[in-house]
């Protein structure tokens, strides 16, 4: 084994391999692939003939056969990515046992790697670099052909003992990369072996047949022939039957030592790698893998700790469970099945979904072969409710095949062409109308009344079985009928089912970017619905859960008619008219009469897009707004004049009939302007009741304003004057959001006004109440009002040009700092929360449209917070006392309120504190709090590549961040800032624009550090922005000069200033940073990486 001249030698006649050159790259080519000139390992790389490389290789080995067996021992090392320099001539195998070979090389390597380290665990079998798929590919298929290609003599005369000895060998091999590349090529052989011995099993029955054809023609003239004929058959068949004997005995006995040792070994991915051959063997083989010395191995891994490991099992297993159920099945399956079935069905449960899959699909095939008891199926069957798509998808196949009358799966394997619907149910109406009553009877007797757990059911049966597109069927049962009505719980679920398809299609549609089949369905429901829109919502008005469902069905058609509207569709005026006016009047009643906000809120929706499908929704949705508007005014007279009126002419509360009345108005409001445009009347009564709230919210709970209605009253206005911002930035065309409201120009030149008014009195709140929950809703209302009205502004300049100008709320110092107060106080709660208390994950990205925005989250949030802290009994003593955030609802709040302020562009709002304190989450315990920060980072870096003002904000802020955390927990804390934030600015040097804005916000930096107050240690914490090196040099020893020169010119006495701040780390840093590629030239070993030195004076961390 020739090596290094370098390396120490551990034994005579051998020498240390170098083991650090993978780590340089130096096994690499720049394309891809391990990098070596010979024709195993350039085989590795391409797409070649494998057949024939296997036959080149046998004809060097027929030539030299040391040398041919030292290419094969270096085509493993090169796998299991040893170092190039290590090779294996022919010399060091001749007269040699590979043991003894292997136990030399594993010494050498160790040394080797003792001296110098190196990193034994990835190699080309696991990697993900390019080019590694393909050396997984081909590796194994040489050695396959290397036992296909040769004939069975050839295999059995020396060859077959070679490949076996040295892959045993190396796979006992200590380090794992060679062990992992070994046992994968005795696998391969093992395969070989097997497509050997199929082939010579298939000649000898081929000849058997031909013998028994000889032995009819003997007789007659041909009589002597036939004999020589059937003498050369039976001597031909025994022959390759002889040789087809000592192929299985020999696979047999190799695969058993490779599989004795390695499914025990401690690398999973050896483990895994053992599966899978025996996985293809099974392929290959299927009657020889039922014996127990193969199937004891799988049953084993059914219980291995790696899930990859069980999933390849339950693999292999599943190809084993083949045949006819019943007499006819062998003996082998029938007991193969009994001896796992326990194991499976614990399996279905697994803590890995994947693995559970493969083991619902192995319960199938038990239940084919009728070797599951029927009383074992519900187990299987539940998991069609599982929150994995995968486990649903299998528990799919069994209720389709083992529990329904009938198998309604019936899209073809290959799918659709791209829209293409299946007729329906394949057999017309009567058949969907069947497979879809089977449903309604399942979900009724496993979902227990849960029908929220339908949307599962239908995501398994998506593009898989066509009854669900079957709308015209759909609609024929949903509606009354005279014959054989559907019960009220078939009813229920069959609107969740209905609702449930159309929304997930919706979301198909929107995620695939317009996926036709999706949209195919969704016409296809719009089509046959929308006529009878309003009969429907009658049908559901009785049962409050089954109305939400159908209100959202409503919503999510009437969307997609609007996106279809005016491309020649079959979707176009299905609501023009007398039919879009009788959705519009059910719409209207239903709004009046149903008690649930989520209802309310389909129901806005819906109406919001009715009113660009039909002319006639117009006035019915004003008439509705008008009525809850007066409502709303006689009722809040009652509270505002303090007349002493406790009830309505209803008996109810004048507070609780407001609040409903409210929460309408607020619900609506999104979709129309429910103050009429009615300021100086409407608008002035709300603010009115909020006063009442900050006049008396330090008094007793007993209130008229309460909590909740004060949160309703703060969105409501917070919606009706950006409507009315909206309609007065741009008057004329008015925006399409504000199109249909009504417009009163005398009363919009109040509106100014009135928004002050509202951030007044969020000031006040956000200050002075005590209820966590309406400061909350303050802080949201106000944020959310100043930057629409700025978005407003900056659209209406951006339309009309630079020389527009308009009014735009201002933060003035004391709502910032109210603001900046909450925001800390929100974030300090919620790193309060233990980190495996709760997780949330759902905060929306600045620009997504596809989920609902932050600011409709958090006051979804806060009501229902209040709502479950008021139902919950409490003692006299705990009443009194101020209502609390629960622990997952403070995650939530914090989450979504970092969401609205990375949403927001106001240009106060992006130079004050709320960035810098959402960025400082980036250090926090909790994902989701990092998570909130990185995505007001990445928004940040995003805009910072429109223009170099915008990178300037971008790189200014988080300076302000680093400075806010330096602040309060000093420079060590503010320095890991420094370092996790410039982990998401970028990778390599940053375009100009963005290095030139780095610099300034450095040169701000020093500025800062030795301003009012020196702020010790500062500089240290800056010093990663430099030592990241995503700034040219020229850039970084510039700045390191400009600041010289200003703690020069400062003097002696104001010298020391300089010094606390970290100036003289901050240089060092520099100069280190720009000398790094000289000094690394200058180092033997480049490779080592240089570490820049830490400040001597940083801060512990508090």
């Amino acid at each position: 084994m020739a090596a290094s001249p370098e390396a120490a030698s551990p034994a005579a006649g051998s020498e240390v391999p170098v083991a650090s050159e993978a780590s340089a790259g130096l096994n690499r080519l720049p394309g891809g692939g391990p990098a070596g000139k010979a024709p195993l390992v350039r085989a590795l790389r391409g797409k070649p003939d494998l057949r024939r490389v296997a036959c080149q290789w046998l004809d060097r080995f027929a030539a030299d056969r040391y040398a041919a067996v030292a290419e094969l021992v270096s085509l493993v090392m090169v796998v299991a990515d040893v170092p190039s320099q290590t090779t294996v001539m022919k010399e060091d195998l001749q007269d040699r046992e590979p043991a003894e070979v292997v136990r030399e090389l594993t010494a050498a390597l160790a040394l080797e790697a003792n001296l110098k380290g190196a990193d034994f665990t990835q190699h080309w079998l696991v990697s993900r670099e390019k080019g590694a798929q393909r050396v997984r590919d081909n590796f194994p298929a040489i050695w396959r052909e290397l036992a296909v290609a040769p004939t069975s003599d050839a295999l059995l005369q020396g060859l077959l003992q070679l490949l076996r000895s040295w892959t045993l060998a190396l796979a006992e091999c200590q380090f794992r990369s060679i062990r992992h590349a070994a046992t994968v090529a005795g696998l391969a052989v093992v395969e070989g072996l097997g497509i050997q011995y199929r082939s010579q099993q298939d000649f000898c029955t081929t000849a058997e047949v031909q013998i028994r054809d000889a032995e009819a023609q003997q007789g007659g003239h041909a009589g002597q022939d036939c004999q020589q004929r059937l003498a050369s058959l039976r001597g031909e068949h025994q022959h390759v039957a002889r040789a087809a004997e000592e192929l299985c005995q020999a696979r047999n006995g190799f695969g058993a030592a490779l599989l004795s040792r390695r499914t025990k070994d401690v690398d999973p991915e050896i483990r895994r790698s053992c599966l899978e051959a025996l996985g293809r063997w099974v392929d290959v083989d299927p009657e020889a893998c039922l014996e127990d010395t193969w199937t004891r191995y799988l049953s084993f891994a059914l219980n291995d700790r790696e899930p990859k490991v069980r999933a390849a099992a339950l693999t292999a297993l599943h190809g084993l469970l083949r045949g006819e159920a019943g007499p006819r099945l062998s003996e082998p399956v029938r007991r193969l099945g009994e001896q796992v079935q326990r194991k499976v069905l614990e399996r279905c449960q697994d803590v890995d979904a994947f693995v559970g899959a493969k083991a619902i699909r192995c319960a199938t095939s038990l239940a084919a072969l009728e070797l599951l008891p029927e009383d074992q199926f519900d187990p299987v069957v539940d998991l069609i409710w599982d929150p994995d798509a995968r486990r649903r998808g299998e528990a799919a196949a069994v209720v389709s095949c083992f529990v329904f009358t009938e198998d309604i799966l019936d899209y073809p394997s290959s799918g659709l062409p791209a829209g293409g619907l299946l007729p329906a149910g394949l057999g017309g109406g009567g058949t969907a109308k069947r497979r879809v009553l089977m449903l309604l009877q399942f979900v009724e007797e496993y979902a227990d009344g849960h029908y929220e757990l339908v949307e599962r059911l239908v995501a398994a049966l998506w593009r898989r079985a066509s009854c669900l597109e079957d709308w015209e069927v759909l609609v024929e049962l949903a509606l009354p009928a005279t014959e054989a009505p559907l019960a009220s719980e078939h009813h229920s679920a069959l609107i969740h089912l209905a609702e449930a398809t159309v929304r997930l299609a919706s979301k198909d549609m929107a995620e695939a970017s317009g996926s036709a089949h999706a949209c195919a369905v969704l016409d296809r429901a719009a089509r046959a619905v929308a006529p009878k829109l309003a009969a429907l919502l009658t049908s559901c008005q009785a049962e409050p859960m089954t109305m939400r469902r159908a209100t959202s069905l409503c919503s999510h058609l009437l969307y997609h008619c609007i996106i279809r509207s005016g491309t020649g569709a079959s979707c176009d005026g299905l609501l023009a008219g007398t039919p879009g006016e009788a959705a519009a009047e059910a719409l209207k009643a239903a709004f009046m009469r149903q008690p649930d906000p989520e209802a309310l809120e389909h129901i806005a929706l819906a109406l919001s897009h009715l009113l660009d499908l039909c002319a006639g929704a117009r006035p019915r949705v004003r008439d509705l707004a008008s009525s809850l508007a007066g409502r709303f005014k006689q009722l809040a007279e009652h509270i505002t004049s303090k007349s002493g009126k406790e009830t309505d002419e209803n008996g109810t509360p004048v507070s609780d009939s407001l609040f409903a009345v409210v929460v309408r108005l607020r619900i609506l409001a999104k979709a129309f302007d429910v103050s009429l445009c009615d300021l100086e009347g409407f608008v002035a009564m709300a603010l009115g009741l909020v006063e009442d709230r900050v006049s008396t919210s330090s008094e007793s709970p007993d209130q008229a304003i309460g909590p909740q209605m004060t949160i309703a009253l703060l969105e409501l206005l917070m919606l009706v004057l950006i409507r009315h911002a909206a309609a007065l930035l741009q008057p004329e065309p008015l925006a399409r959001c504000v199109t249909h409201d009504p417009i009163d120009q005398n009363q919009l030149k109040i509106a100014p006004t009135a928004a002050e008014d509202l951030l007044s009195l969020s000031t006040t709140l956000l200050e002075q109440d005590p209820c966590v929950h309406v400061r909350s809703a303050a802080f949201s209302a106000s944020l959310a009002l100043v930057s629409a009205w700025w978005n407003g502004a900056h659209f209406a300049v951006v339309a009309e040009g630079e020389a527009a100008s308009h009014w735009v709320p201002s933060i003035h110092d004391e709502l910032s700092n109210a603001l900046c107060r909450h925001l800390s106080d929100l974030l300090t709660e919620a790193n309060s929360v233990p980190a495996d208390c709760s997780h949330f994950a759902g905060a929306p990205a600045p620009g997504d449209y596809r989920t609902l925005d932050a600011v409709s989250r958090i006051f979804d949030v806060l009501q229902q917070s209040l709502t479950a802290a008021q139902r919950a009994p409490q003692d006299d003593e705990l009443a009194e006392q101020p209502l609390l955030l629960s622990d997952h609802d403070r995650i939530r709040l914090a989450c979504l309120v970092c969401a609205q302020v990375a949403s927001s562009r106001h240009n106060q709002v992006a130079a004050g504190p709320l960035p810098a304190l959402v960025l400082s989450q980036g250090l926090a315990v909790r994902e989701d709090l990092q998570e909130a920060a990185w995505v007001l980072l990445r928004r940040l870096r995003t805009d910072a590549h429109l223009t170099s003002e915008k990178a300037e904000t971008f790189f200014f802020t988080l300076l302000r961040a680093v400075e806010v955390v330096h602040q309060d927990n000093g420079s060590q804390i503010a320095r890991d800032l420094s370092l996790k934030v410039l982990q998401h600015v970028g990778v390599g040097k940053l375009v100009p624009t963005l290095q030139s804005a780095l610099v300034s916000a450095l040169r701000a930096g020093v500025v800062d550090s030795v301003g009012e107050g020196v702020q010790e240690g500062l500089l240290e914490a800056l010093t990663p922005w430099v030592t990241k090196h995503v700034v040219e040099d020229g850039l970084i020893r510039e700045l390191a000069g400009w600041a010289e020169s200003q703690a020069a010119s400062a003097g002696q006495e104001n010298g020391d200033v300089y010094v606390k701040a970290g100036l003289p780390n901050f240089l060092q840093a520099c100069r280190v940073t720009t000398e790094r590629k000289r000094a690394a030239a200058a180092t033997e070993n480049p490779t080592t990486p240089q570490r820049s030195p830490e400040p001597p004076h940083s801060r512990p961390r508090q």
